[in-house]
């Protein structure tokens, strides 16, 4: 049905009429002859309501514009804020890296000055210990007695300086270049078969010893050392005062 809005026999009742809302029948039904009921109408809003609506919808109007208004002003200020910081986050970390790189080199010159600080005592006690070495009024003079001790046990005069005399009894390819055996005493004696203390001399310098060979009778100016251990010719080992070697003077043959 087509029908615009309005009453209509009732397709069910034709001693009714139906009210037709222009899409379908209504429940409303009157009598066939009876002056039917208009059509149900909105409710109009009373002057009071109609004002107050009005009132509401201003007040809408205004906390919109007003949130708007707070909405771009935060947004600018954090905009602002984002901005400031990351323009200033450069220079802040700069000026940390300047103050790293400050205090860093600061302590690289502190450390570079201790160590050379160091090397130069360390070099000024080995220049007065070399001296020391080369001095023979550094050297002791032992009598045959206190010598006899330290032979007894070197370990326990261990860097003492001492004069020793007496003669080349081994320098070969078994004692190798730069050290071999010797007979000596703290004295010089008449005869070389007196020299009856059998020790090992070492040099640190093979040019100390280069002119230095077997029966040689010496001079020499040692620092006591630990007793060494070595294999005999007769297959058995024995154990010596050992001497380093800071100056030889070679005084003939024997």
């Amino acid at each position: 049905m087509n029908q615009p809005a309005g009453w209509y026999p009732d397709p069910g009742d034709p001693s009714l009429v139906r009210y037709w809302d222009g899409t379908g029948w209504s429940p409303r039904t009157a009598p066939k002859f009876s002056t039917p009921p208009p059509p149900p109408r909105r409710p109009q809003p009373t002057a009071k309501q109609a004002k107050n609506s009005k009132l509401i919808m201003a007040g809408l109007a205004v906390l919109g514009v007003v949130g708007l208004v707070v909405a771009v002003a935060v947004g600018g200020s954090n905009s602002d804020e984002d901005g400031s910081t990351t323009v200033a986050a450069p220079s802040t970390t700069s000026a940390r890296a300047t103050a790293t790189s400050t205090t860093r080199s600061a302590a690289q010159i502190q450390a570079s000055e201790q160590a050379a600080a160091a090397a130069a005592s360390r070099a000024a006690a080995a220049a007065a210990a070399e001296a020391e070495r080369k001095n023979p009024a550094a050297y002791e003079q032992l009598n045959t007695r206190d010598f006899a001790l330290i032979a007894r046990d070197s370990a326990a005069a261990q860097g003492r300086k001492i004069v020793l005399y007496g003669y080349v009894s081994q320098f070969d390819s078994a004692t190798g270049t730069n050290q071999f055996r010797a007979s000596v005493d703290s004295q010089p004696l008449g005869s070389w078969y007196e020299y009856d203390h059998n020790v090992v001399i070492k040099a640190s310098d093979r040019g100390l010893v280069a002119n230095v060979v077997e029966d040689d009778l010496i001079t020499m100016w040692v620092e006591v050392d630990e007793p060494l251990t070595y294999d005999t010719t007769l297959g058995g080992s024995t154990t010596v005062p050992s001497f380093r070697l800071n100056m030889i003077e070679v005084t003939g043959s024997k």
